[in-house]
């Protein structure tokens, strides 16, 4: 963007000083009360110089902006650096401005002393230094506006797009279909436990309708959940899908987002062979900041990857609050899923 900005522009490079030259020289005749004298030397080599000095400012003060730039990141420390652009844009006008008018004044034209041409520039080009600061920051200003607009508006539709997405995850009618079917078989097993499955997976639906609207949950609500879902589990598996769950209190009150649990155990059941001599032994540990889940794969023969997208969201949801957040390994014929606790504060 910045090579898009104003002092960057080929036509205002030649047209501004110019035009500013012009003023300039008019400004300085008003000074020294010789207005008369503007149509009688129109072309005098006072205006050209006069416009040769504008021109010349103004080319430097470009490139002293572009080296603030570079030096000076705008939007981090807006205040240091208007001040250090005003002081140097200043200092720099001083300089420049003394050194052409000695050479012009005193070795070209003759002149044996410049003091009071010396002040009266010096004055008139600190104004236009001024001005060329003022314009700068104001479109500067109203650039950074509209980008914050832009971001904030990138950033809701981020956020919608964000609780779709986690809505899409969290209300799964695969789960449904096979948790009735599975209460359906137990009813003609053993009817209390067909009905502690029915009470169970309400628990779970109501709470994910709960939390459709939150982006996080606490880690303890999503091991609750998980823990009647694993209920229902392994009366389809014969007892066989075994959770090891090590979570310190620290942890069980960091937060996850929703559905992370259910997603990863739907895809470890999904992916492998579960039976009496090959169990699910799946082990959810706290580390660093982190909750790593980890078990052993053996895959069917044929994979099925009905539940690919509803990982993929999870990933897409962690990436929206911190990069690298949700990262699946396999590791000596381990699948281990490490996930970022998160722990976001609330805008007041």
């Amino acid at each position: 963007m910045n090579n898009k900005f104003f002092h960057n522009n080929a036509v205002f490079r030649i047209v501004a000083p110019v035009f500013s030259g012009l003023i300039m020289y008019f400004m300085i005749l008003m000074f020294f009360d010789s207005v008369n004298l503007i149509f009688d030397d129109f072309f005098s080599e006072e205006i050209m110089f006069v416009i040769a000095l504008t021109f010349i400012l103004s080319e430097c003060l470009r490139l002293c902006i572009l080296f603030l730039n570079k030096k000076n990141v705008f939007n981090k420390k807006i205040k240091s650096r208007i001040i250090y652009q005003i002081i140097f844009t200043s200092v720099l006008s001083v300089f420049l401005v003394s050194i052409l008018l000695h050479l012009y004044f005193v070795l070209i034209v003759g002149f044996s002393t410049i003091k009071t041409e010396l002040i009266v520039f010096n004055c008139l080009y600190l104004l236009v230094v001024f001005l060329y600061n003022l314009f700068y920051f104001s479109i500067k200003f109203i650039n950074l506006k509209n980008e914050e607009k832009i971001i904030e508006e990138n950033q809701l539709k981020r956020n919608l797009e964000l609780k779709i997405q986690t809505y899409k995850t969290q209300i799964n009618p695969n789960l449904l279909f096979k948790s009735l079917e599975t209460i359906i078989s137990e009813l003609y097993c053993n009817k209390e436990s067909a009905d502690e499955l029915i009470i169970g997976l309400s628990k779970i639906y109501r709470y994910t309708l709960n939390n459709r609207f939150n982006d996080l949950v606490l880690v303890k609500d999503e091991l609750d959940s998980l823990t009647y879902f694993i209920n229902i589990l392994n009366v389809q598996y014969n007892g066989n899908i075994n959770f090891d769950i090590q979570i310190d209190s620290h942890s069980a009150k960091s937060e996850i987002v929703p559905g992370t649990f259910l997603a990863i155990a739907e895809k470890a059941v999904e992916e492998n062979i579960i039976t009496n001599s090959l169990p699910l032994n799946i082990s959810v540990k706290s580390t660093d900041n982190s909750i790593v889940v980890k078990y052993k794969n053996n895959s069917h023969i044929v994979n099925k990857n009905n539940s690919n997208n509803r990982i993929k969201y999870i990933e897409n949801a962690y990436n929206y609050f911190s990069q690298n957040s949700f990262i699946i390994n396999e590791e000596q014929g381990f699948k281990i899923y490490k996930i970022t606790l998160l722990n976001v504060e609330e805008e007041i």
